[in-house]
């Protein structure tokens, strides 16, 4: 007897068409709950919506820096307290010059305009790259941003920074439902800090601004659980107390909450029960990276002589090159900024010496220690016209900090009206241009956080917010630290973790080497790790069957030799 009876045929393909049902249904609920728990996607569209006046929460939030983070996290606070206070320890933040264009139409320096540089942000005046999605976000608060931007003489155009290694493109961003790439601005950390800083503060009268620095925080008596104020050392050397319901440290790489929470010496500030004592939540490692940034003035004359691929007017990212990840030693970074500025910065691992003006050509000429990848010819002509204008020209070095990681979450000690952003929680490599985007991860989960269920109605912190929102912070910034702590640590440099070995990360290093190398080809797998990187997408969807299956079949194939491999690594430590 036939199996395949009409019955039996169409109760196959009942199945076969639930089981897709089933199948593309549980896909669905999958991407979305990976999407809400790793991403802020979700929280954007109620990001900018302030509180009626009398559902505000009572009291003042302190945000300890007034930098990127604290910026951000200031924007979305003020939205939900009465009185948002940002103390600074640079005073001409707040004056005209923190919040002005530094150039005029020609690329001349305004007069009064930088008397200063900041002394506590590393990165100031080196290259820095900006995600579309900060871009994007922070049009979401200012949708005139693009006439802002303009008007600090910064440009707007598609997101590409032209990164090369194994001289191919990685890291592209992936092209929209037009047909288009994304929006972004293109211009300096030292603008861009200027322009926001300028836009939050007009726009929200709520936030103060005082210049002090915070040296420590007090509790409620008998409650250490409970922060009420912070103790601040004004610029005359005096100190005094204000009074905070909710207190933010954006203190950047001096992560110096830590130090305020170990000084209230809480009893219940030790290792048990799966939390760590504050002594053990911060890991640290060291990449042993140092660059050079230089900065070339492009006159007139010499604009439509540049040999920049689409032209100098159109330009914002022309070319990166990264090294072979634990095999070269020297990096570049090229880019266009306000005031007709071309910046070039030479990077390098190790023991590797930075060069001078009159090694910059030769520096970039031997830019792979095997001279198998090199640079295209147009730079050299482009290095070359600059060069005519050294006299003009300026440089500034930057030795990378130790990168941390101060693990609040996993804290068994955590007053529930303290929190931490940006910087202060969490430094990765900058190589890979996060940390803008990452401080905005962190605000925006911040203000979904006050927007939840348990809060919405709410007028003071109840018990436990600190510990939830520090989890859901950890949970959207970890894949800034894990991804690039992988490749780091395939840097013979670099020096790991306390009580880890660089062999540890090498599976993860491995996975993320093939995945770098098929999405050259692959267009899917390149827009799954861009989002990655650019916390617009969830890392778990990495582990989808289908990429799980390209990544084991590009290993197969560099295991037989029909695929391009990195040379094998020097011995891990």
């Amino acid at each position: 007897m036939s199996l395949l009876t009409p019955q039996n045929g169409a109760a196959l393909v009942a199945g076969v068409a639930g089981t897709k049902f089933l199948y593309d249904n549980l896909g669905t609920y999958l991407r979305n709950y990976f999407t809400r728990r790793d991403t802020i996607v979700y929280d954007l569209p109620n990001l900018g919506k302030p509180r009626e006046k009398g559902q505000r929460i009572k009291g003042t939030a302190v945000v300890c820096g007034g930098s990127m983070a604290g910026l951000w996290a200031a924007r979305v606070l003020s939205d939900h307290y009465e009185d948002v206070l940002i103390i600074e320890p640079e005073a001409w933040l707040a004056t005209e010059e923190g919040q002005s264009n530094i150039y005029d139409e020609n690329g001349i320096e305004i007069e009064g305009r930088r008397n200063h540089s900041r002394t506590r942000v590393f990165q100031y005046n080196t290259t820095h790259a900006m995600h579309w999605f900060a871009y994007m976000v922070l049009k979401t608060l200012h949708p005139n941003l693009d006439e802002e931007v303009k008007a600090f003489d910064g440009r707007v155009g598609p997101h590409q920074f032209n990164v090369h290694c194994v001289n191919e493109k990685i890291l592209q961003s992936p092209r929209l439902a037009d047909g288009n790439h994304p929006q972004s601005y293109f211009l300096s950390r030292e603008s861009l800090e200027r322009m926001t800083r300028r836009l939050f503060l007009e726009s929200r009268p709520e936030i103060r601004w005082m210049t002090g620095v915070v040296k420590g925080i007090e509790t409620a008596k008998g409650d250490l659980n409970t922060v009420t104020a912070v103790n601040v050392r004004l610029p005359d050397n005096t100190e005094i107390t204000i009074p905070a319901t909710l207190v933010a440290d954006c203190s950047g790489s001096t992560q110096a909450g830590l130090k305020w929470l170990k000084r209230l010496q809480s009893p219940s500030d030790v290792t048990a029960n799966g939390k760590l004592s504050l002594d053990e939540i911060r890991v640290s490692y060291n990449t042993q990276q140092n660059t050079r940034t230089f900065r070339f003035f492009v006159p007139p004359e010499a604009r439509s002589r540049l040999p920049i691929p689409g032209g100098y007017d159109k330009t914002g990212w022309p070319y990166a090159f990264m090294p072979l990840f634990g095999r070269g030693q020297r990096s570049l970074l090229c880019d266009r900024l306000e005031g007709h500025r071309i910046r070039l910065m030479a990077g390098t691992w190790g023991d590797q010496p930075l060069p001078d003006w009159t090694e910059l050509k030769d520096f970039y000429r031997n830019i792979s220690p095997d001279g198998t990848e090199t640079l295209p010819e147009w730079f050299f002509e482009m290095l070359d016209i600059l060069l005519e204008y050294r006299d003009q020209a300026e440089y500034s070095d930057t030795r990378y900090p130790s990168l941390s990681w101060v693990r609040y979450e996993k804290a068994a000690f955590l007053p529930s009206n303290f929190i931490a952003l940006g910087d202060s929680v969490m430094q990765p490599n900058p190589t890979f241009g996060q940390g803008i985007a990452k401080a905005i991860v962190c605000a925006v989960t911040l203000d979904g956080a006050l927007r939840s269920s348990w809060l919405k109605d709410a007028t003071s912190i109840p018990a436990g917010f600190s510990r939830k929102y520090m989890a859901e912070q950890a949970q959207r910034t970890r894949s800034a630290w894990d991804l690039t702590k992988a490749l780091d640590y395939l840097f013979p440099s670099t020096i790991p973790i306390k009580g880890e070995k660089r062999s540890d990360e090498f599976l993860n290093a491995k996975i993320a080497d093939i995945l770098l190398l098929l999405g050259k080809k692959d267009e899917q797998v390149m827009s799954l790790v861009f989002h990655t990187f650019a916390f617009t997408g969830s890392p778990a969807v990495l582990m989808q069957p289908v990429v799980l299956f390209k990544v084991l079949s590009f290993w197969v194939k560099q295991r037989l030799g029909l695929a391009f491999d990195f040379p094998p690594l020097e011995e891990s430590k």
